[in-house]
């Protein structure tokens, strides 16, 4: 899967968020990189549920909101859809 954009409001602030999917050793990895110094990388579970894994204390409500996000856009591009930006 290629790298895509989530652009979305979050309790009044506009967030552009890219993602960058990719595999190590059979597992699957999503790094949300929110700019130059912070990002949250999230490691695909065996019950299909991403434990995320923040560089620094990020708003948990935002951590959330990315990746029930991811989970769309990555569900829907299971589907065939193309997808590289999930309002």
């Amino acid at each position: 899967m290629k790298d895509f954009t989530l652009d979305f409001d979050l309790k009044g602030d506009n967030y552009v968020v890219v993602v960058q999917p990719h595999e190590s050793r059979g597992i699957e990895h999503y790094k949300a990189v929110l700019d130059e110094e912070h990002s949250i990388d999230y490691l695909l579970q065996g019950n299909g549920f991403l434990q995320p894994n923040p560089d620094y204390a990020a708003d948990p409500q935002l951590v959330n909101a990315i990746a029930t996000r991811i989970m769309e856009v990555v569900h829907i591009g299971d589907r065939g859809n193309s997808a590289t930006s999930y309002p």
